[in-house]
């Protein structure tokens, strides 16, 4: 496997392993982990750290989440990437794919509360020129993301059957 992937899926993993550990699981030095860290960087293959928070365990405080499916009507000189520009420019919006099927665009939604999040649909979303509708689900609970379970894993116990 090429080292520059090896690298990306131990810092995909846990973003905070040291470099030095890095250096130690793939037989090479601190200095060529950094290097190649940095080019990686550089050439925006990475853009970003950030923690994985376990909004579960904030209990009521917890940011309300929804993904929105979006159907568009592009124009000749109003396309895809036209109308997604407008869509990623609003803060709610954590993040944003074209996709294929029913919908054209998906996005996954944060905000205080879920009417927050409604009126963020019907009074800047909806209408945007290019969109024709959109269809919003709730997340009512996560339970694994990016590879995390968000509880601890607890075993079932079996009932005892007694004769």
């Amino acid at each position: 496997m090429d080292i520059k992937k090896e690298i990306m899926a131990i810092l995909r993993d846990d973003a905070l392993t040291p470099h030095s550990q890095i250096a130690r699981m793939l037989g090479i030095t601190e200095e060529e982990v950094s290097g190649i860290i940095g080019e990686l960087e550089k050439e925006r293959i990475i853009l970003k750290y950030e923690a994985l928070i376990n909004t579960e365990a904030l209990g009521e405080d917890a940011p309300a989440e929804a993904m929105i499916e979006i159907k568009v009507e592009p124009k000749l000189d109003f396309g895809y990437e036209d109308i997604a520009r407008r869509i990623y420019e609003f803060p709610e919006v954590r993040s944003l794919y074209l996709m294929s099927g029913r919908y054209d665009f998906s996005i996954r939604v944060e905000a205080k509360t879920m009417k927050e999040i409604s009126k963020f649909v019907w009074e800047k979303l909806a209408v945007l020129e290019g969109v024709r509708s959109t269809e919003t689900t709730f997340l009512m609970r996560k339970y694994k993301e990016n590879g995390a379970l968000m509880k601890k894993e607890t075993k079932q116990s079996r009932l005892v059957v007694s004769p």
